[in-house]
């Protein structure tokens, strides 16, 4: 009897353990700890072996399992939106006690937009500057922001959302806002607001800064360029997938600049917000039928805002429509097809510019929901015909906005480089700068790599030197 009652008490336990498991995890160089529920295949950073005494907390450091991180090299704390335990992808959902209380080596941090837990003191007595918190986040922790001496902007993302008691007790002269139009909050506001209804996903547009320098003061020619034609597709609102923030500023500007900078007639301008796939076949073709009746006249520019996604099988590349769905690559727009398509135009020039990646990742961190989490370095398309095309990045690098200007940061220096020298600039100089600029300002601002690149077709790559947009 006792040797039966130990067999079911042992059973009980592996069962146990096979739905709830830690696990180690690198982050920036450091070993975390993650819950992994097998159930439900999410997962919790955590802390390891780390008693807070709430009366004595916070207690001495070096009594912490793991060193902190490296005092040198890191400035952004990414937590990642998926992790991979024995072979399995774990979605990153909940940052767990005091998951990085006392760490004091980074000023910001990315949560992912999994995330929907920010567990008690998880990121007390931290050196964090400013904290911004998705809109996935449906309650934060006691003293989840305490004492972070040098705390200056919470922005939370909506109102109503579930907050423990002292939530950012000892953090002082924190300001408190509203993440989706930046309305400022009473911090005794903040710290009652725990008993109001949580609004999970919560889906708001970002916020277009006001009176950003290259939205204003847009450059104006008398030249009329009736013979260039213009199809814009901005796509910011998906319906399975993240939206790509500032895609619809990015178009609109854009086209704002096609049509004063470069003289593009309005006619001759076609935009399309959120397009389906029915809408950019039917712009392609649009573009196919100019090219033929201009009988090799024309000049055709293509920009592009939006997601892309990689062919996991194939290493193809595809843009995605608003109505796509990022693990069905049929659902998307092949490049390899686009380009094929685009360089079979009889044109004097064909320009695309594509701020867009095709990793899987979405715009600024982390990866789109229906990805595998993983980064892939999608198979770059070569052009042919009069083809030219400006990529936003390489590899399996991301494309990232530019927060402080609301552009992608591809886009806003393209716009940039068009403002200063009123659309009078060479293509090899065009891609010079935007190459410098964006690379040192994805450094700066995002601590991560984006490299632009140029790409152009056989009988376009000696014209470079000398060819203009205008």
């Amino acid at each position: 009897m006792k040797k039966s009652f130990t067999i079911s008490i042992l059973a009980l336990l592996l069962s146990a353990s096979s739905a709830y498991a830690q696990y180690p995890i690198r982050i920036e160089g450091t070993t975390f700890f993650v819950n992994c529920n097998d159930e439900t295949m999410t997962a919790e950073i955590c802390d390891y072996n780390y008693v807070i005494d709430d009366r004595e907390f916070p207690i001495s450091m070096e009594n912490r399992r793991i060193a902190g991180l490296p005092k040198k090299g890191v400035n952004t704390l990414n937590i990642p939106e998926t992790v991979v335990v024995q072979g399995n992808d774990y979605t990153v959902t909940s940052i767990g006690r005091a998951a990085f209380a006392g760490y004091t080596n980074f000023n910001y941090v990315n949560i992912p937009s999994t995330v929907q837990h920010i567990g008690e003191y998880a990121f007390y007595r931290t050196s964090l500057v400013v904290a911004n918190i998705p809109a996935s986040v449906l309650s934060i922790g006691n003293r989840a922001f305490g004492y972070c001496t040098k705390l200056k902007s919470i922005r939370l993302p909506y109102e109503g959302i579930a907050m423990g008691d002292g939530v950012y007790s000892e953090s002082k002269n924190v300001a408190v806002s509203i993440n989706a139009d930046g309305v400022p909050l009473m911090a005794e506001t903040a710290t009652v607001a725990k008993k109001s209804t949580p609004r999970p996903n919560a889906k708001k547009p970002a916020v277009v800064p006001v009176n950003v320098d290259v939205d204003i003061n847009i450059p104006t020619t008398p030249k009329v360029n009736d013979q260039t034609f213009v199809v814009v597709i901005a796509n910011e609102n998906y319906k399975t997938e993240s939206k790509v923030r500032y895609a619809l500023n990015d178009g609109r500007i854009f086209k704002e600049y096609c049509r004063n900078t470069l003289g593009v007639p309005e006619t001759n301008i076609h935009i399309i917000e959120d397009a389906t796939l029915n809408n950019m076949r039917s712009e392609m073709n649009w573009l196919s039928r100019v090219a033929s009746v201009y009988e090799g006249d024309a000049r055709i520019i293509v920009y592009y805002a939006g997601h892309g996604i990689p062919d996991e099988s194939t290493g193809g590349a595809y843009l995605l429509p608003v109505d796509g769905v990022g693990t069905d690559v049929q659902s998307g727009y092949s490049l390899k097809s686009l380009y094929a398509e685009l360089g079979m135009m009889a044109s004097q020039s064909v320009t695309v510019f594509m701020d867009a990646c095709f990793s899987g990742s979405q715009r600024g961190e982390g990866m789109l929901a229906s990805s595998r989490g993983v980064a892939i370095a999608a198979r770059e398309e070569l052009p042919t015909g009069n083809l030219v095309v400006f990529s936003a990045t390489q590899k399996d690098e991301t494309a990232f906005p530019y927060e402080e200007k609301g552009h992608g940061l591809f886009t806003y220096f393209l716009l940039k480089k068009l403002q200063e020298t009123e659309g009078n600039v060479t293509y090899q100089e065009l891609a010079a700068y935007l190459k410098k600029e964006v690379s040192r300002h994805a450094i700066v601002v995002n601590s991560k790599q984006q490299t632009p690149s140029i790409n152009a077709s056989a009988a376009m790559n000696g014209k470079l030197k000398n060819l203009k947009l205008r």
